[in-house]
């Protein structure tokens, strides 16, 4: 046998990954800007909110948890906003990139039957998306911009074994 230890748990997998992420806010909060900083901050929390809803988890009633990814996503786009007045056009790319994967969550919340309806076109938006993310991670290896990769690639792999599920989503696509 080549592999004698035990998998690792799907939820500990999970908190690896928070982990990881958190980890990665601290990072660039010591070695780039404040907005970097901000925005990786962000988006732990959104996936973390996201994750805590997905497993029926309720911190607060859920026009509460609305209002605050609501308040989380205006600082995305404040964040995007200042990318633009900075001209980081790749992060501007980026960053609309995952605007269509935080739409294609929202919509699985609050619309799920609209998801259901259209599944193939949901599922194929989906992975157009994470398509986009990983040509992103491309462009910041051709650029040796190695914290973006990093960076990158790890909320790639958050969001979708985490958020997306992409492992369930797949073996749903095969059956």
């Amino acid at each position: 046998m080549l592999n004698d230890s035990p998998a690792i748990s799907y939820p500990t997998l999970k908190l690896i990954i928070v982990v990881l992420i958190a980890l990665n806010a601290v990072i660039y909060a010591i070695v780039d800007t404040l907005t970097s900083a901000a925005d990786a901050l962000v988006w732990l929390v959104l996936l973390v909110l996201y994750e805590l809803e997905a497993n029926g988890i309720a911190l607060t009633t859920k026009n509460k948890l609305q209002g605050i990814r609501n308040f989380l996503i205006a600082v995305i786009a404040i964040v995007f906003a200042s990318y633009v007045f900075d001209h980081e056009w790749l992060d501007v790319v980026n960053s609309v990139l995952w605007f269509a994967l935080i739409a294609l969550l929202e919509l699985e919340v609050r619309w799920p039957n609209i998801v259901f309806r259209y599944r193939q076109s949901y599922w194929l938006a989906t992975l157009t998306v994470f398509a986009g993310l990983i040509a992103m991670v491309i462009a910041w290896f051709w650029q040796s911009a190695w914290l973006d990769v990093y960076d990158a690639t790890l909320w790639i792999v958050a969001f979708a074994a985490i958020e997306v599920d992409i492992f369930q989503l797949l073996q749903r696509k095969q059956a």
